[in-house]
């Protein structure tokens, strides 16, 4: 029961974070909405899509099982250790950049981090994403 707690209140904490902290920049006059990479449409699906697959992955923590075939008993505690090791990467990624944050690219001259875990990932928030990702599949 303590894991199905976790595992969901991981993804709701960081959406929190996210969304509370957009509402905090733009307060502040700092608009947190850059210019996607790729056509708006597709970029804004595919955030919204990783927020459907950590549903899922909640779902399926809480005994729905969504999986049409049988793991085995090994995958559960990586795929745990996964999760966890995503949203912290998502955490620090996120405070890490401050005022800097920006969905897409920033539509002015931001700061360049390279200080903390910016010194070995670009951008550990894709890390953690992708990390999320492997630990849901």
């Amino acid at each position: 029961m303590l894991e199905a707690w976790v595992v969901t209140a991981l993804p709701v904490l960081f959406l929190i974070v996210l969304f509370g902290g957009g509402g905090l920049l733009r307060r502040r006059n700092i608009d947190m909405d850059g210019e996607p990479p790729i056509n708006r449409t597709i970029f804004v699906a595919s955030k919204y899509l990783i927020v459907v697959i950590w549903a899922a992955m909640a779902l399926h923590s809480w005994d729905k099982n969504l999986s049409s075939f049988e793991t085995p008993n090994w995958v559960k505690p990586v795929s745990l250790c996964l999760w966890g090791g995503g949203f912290a990467l998502l955490f620090i990624g996120r405070f890490g950049m401050g005022s800097s944050f920006r969905i897409g690219s920033p539509k002015e001259s931001t700061c360049l981090r390279v200080d903390g875990l910016f010194r070995f990932s670009r951008n550990p928030m894709y890390l953690g994403v992708f990390t999320t990702l492997l630990a849901a599949v």
